[in-house]
């Protein structure tokens, strides 16, 4: 999403978004951004998953996630009154900006039985992990400007968080082992499609 260039301040703009990839992870999604100033925003992202993987097996990705953000925008002039912008970015100005994103996660989940790519998370592979986890992160993003109502963004960043749950043994009920918690890295990445609405 991308607010940039208002003169005006009762200029409001908002901004819906989707990432493809989170998608990808069978977890519904959406984004809000709303425009601060020429350059900065503020948003939330909200992500849901409430089913299982494959019940038989109790494989599972279940999570409910909400993250809250700051944008900062690069690369756009702000000079030109907002009547002679697309979306607050002047007509003439690149058709791509960058931003840098600051964002807190909050997750409540319970997922095991699952393979994550990489060799992330191995923990979960033969376990079912249930609990809640806090994240602080940051990503480089990259909008290209398809039309006035229409952006395309492509992002990556990292987030470093805390994980407090209790583990149990993947069957469907599941021994209980105990409780743990962990400190963890989280890689965000995100290929968004964002509609303005002006």
């Amino acid at each position: 999403m991308t607010f940039v260039g208002v003169e005006k301040a009762n200029a409001q703009t908002l901004a819906l978004r989707n990432n493809l990839l989170y998608d990808a992870t069978l977890t519904p999604n959406i984004g809000a951004e709303l425009r601060i100033d020429s350059a900065w925003t503020a948003g939330v992202n909200i992500g849901l998953n409430a089913w299982d993987i494959d019940k038989s097996k109790n494989k599972k990705w279940r999570h409910f996630l909400i993250a809250p953000n700051i944008r900062r925008y690069f690369g756009h002039k702000s000079d030109k009154p907002a009547s002679s912008s697309l979306w607050g970015i002047p007509a003439d100005a690149s058709r791509h900006i960058s931003y840098l994103e600051l964002d807190a996660i909050f997750s409540h989940f319970n997922v095991g039985n699952t393979k994550i790519p990489f060799g992330l998370y191995k923990s979960i592979q033969d376990r079912r992990l249930q609990g809640d986890l806090f994240a602080l992160g940051g990503k480089y993003g990259y909008s290209w400007i398809l039309s006035r109502d229409w952006r395309l963004e492509a992002e990556a960043g990292i987030a470093i968080g805390y994980a407090w749950f209790k583990e149990y043994d993947c069957d469907h009920c599941g021994t209980f082992y105990g409780k743990g918690d962990r400190i963890f890295l989280l890689p965000q990445l995100g290929i968004n499609v964002v509609y303005i609405i002006n």
